[in-house]
């Protein structure tokens, strides 16, 4: 595959520099006069939680006129629930939070008036809740389609059951309604519903599988099968669907792994296609880089797939990929280097009303950034720092 250098010249003037995969880079259409082409004047809002003590939800103000980017209101939580993954439910009036030991979820009244509802322990195992184990809640997932329910996954030690919460009418976890079983070594760090919400198939770091559940009209969930990642070394962290191509992001791997479901039995087959998510020859991959997520666009013509370094020397890389009408990939696009290692986080995150917006965060130096995704090219356009502890893990866009 033909490698060419392209440079990518954001709002700011920082110059972005990378791989281009499949063409010749036009610097025309990606220089600063591009972002201004187009006026909108739309404010839109991002809520971020941190990886550590103390918890707060910090929401953002992003114009994507004058591509201005600021922090309008923190938010202080529980000190002890930092919130390492929020999602909101369907109607955006909730957001759920993997809150280290805890489960919560809170009101979203508007941008700046957030309120705490619920915070729920983990009861898969005692010592899961213990203060002195290591287990946190990781990763949780709100369904689209009724009844509704929470999905939450805890990790590290403790962690061979998945929690699922049902909710109230005003959205707010209510109460544990299964501790549905994994393996004991698992530690599931990403899920992901199919279309119609009736499979949920899981990434499990530890373990190195892929798991596939069904759910049932009370959206409890029964095991289907797994299947072991293609090498020993994978540790599969994340998963995104289109159709019936499921993506696996494996961190220890540091390549993108693409699935198709078998019609039959609904469990993920290897297609044995894979892509890099940080550049080849690069030294001691699997000690000094660990991939991240994956997600779709708007649109699912694109997907991206972020990696982190392991060293704050060291840049951390973000790749984009083509998809086509059957969900199949059909090229990658570029992979770029972050402006840092990422940290604990790197986590894209895709507007979810175009294609046009991405949202990139950081929790080495603590900040938020917004990309433009114009002609297959990434161009940073704004960025916000804030230094406080922990910050930031992923971004939500609420508007």
């Amino acid at each position: 595959m033909h490698h060419d250098f392209f440079r990518h010249i954001g709002r700011s003037g920082t110059i972005i520099q990378g791989l281009r995969l499949d063409r010749q880079p036009n610097i025309n259409s990606i220089q600063y006069s591009v972002f201004r082409n187009q006026k909108r004047g739309m404010l839109h809002h991002l809520m971020v939680g941190t990886w550590t003590r103390p918890g707060a939800i910090f929401t953002f103000e992003f114009d994507d006129e004058t591509l201005s980017l600021k922090m309008i209101k923190r938010t202080e939580i529980d000190h002890d629930e930092p919130i390492s993954w929020m999602t909101f439910n369907h109607a955006k009036k909730n957001i759920y939070g993997a809150a280290m030991k805890k489960w919560s979820s809170f009101a979203v009244k508007s941008p700046t008036e957030i309120v705490h509802q619920a915070s729920h322990p983990m009861t898969h195992e005692v010592a899961a809740s213990s203060p002195n184990t290591n287990t946190r809640a990781i990763f949780v997932l709100a369904a689209k389609l009724p009844p509704y329910n929470v999905y939450g996954n805890p990790f590290y030690d403790h962690a061979g059951f998945g929690n699922i919460f049902s909710v109230n009418q005003e959205g707010a976890l209510d109460k544990c309604v299964q501790n549905y079983e994994y393996e004991p070594k698992s530690g599931i760090h990403g899920m992901v519903f199919d279309a119609t919400e009736t499979y949920l198939y899981s990434a499990d770091l530890r373990a190195n599988k892929i798991w596939t559940h069904k759910k049932d009209s009370e959206g409890q969930l029964t095991l289907i099968g797994s299947v072991e990642a293609p090498d020993p070394g994978d540790h599969p962290r994340w998963v995104a669907l289109n159709q019936n191509y499921l993506y696996v992001l494996m961190e220890a791997g540091n390549r993108l792994a693409v699935y198709v479901i078998d019609g039959q039995t609904h469990c993920p087959v290897f297609t044995h296609i894979t892509y890099p998510l940080i550049p080849p020859g690069i030294p001691n991959p699997k000690t000094m880089y660990r991939s991240d997520v994956c997600t779709l666009s708007h649109s699912k013509r694109y997907l991206y797939a972020t990696a982190r370094a392991n060293a704050h020397h060291l840049t951390g890389y973000i790749a984009a990929f083509k998809v086509g009408p059957a969900g199949n990939i059909e090229r990658q696009i570029c992979l770029n280097p972050t402006p840092n290692s990422g940290g604990h986080s790197n986590a894209v995150s895709p507007c979810d009303w175009s294609d046009e917006w991405v949202a990139l965060t950081d929790d080495q130096d603590g900040w938020l950034e917004i990309y433009r995704w114009k002609d297959e090219f990434l161009g940073r356009v704004a960025h916000c720092d804030v230094k406080e502890p922990g910050f930031g893990m992923n971004a939500i866009w609420y508007d």
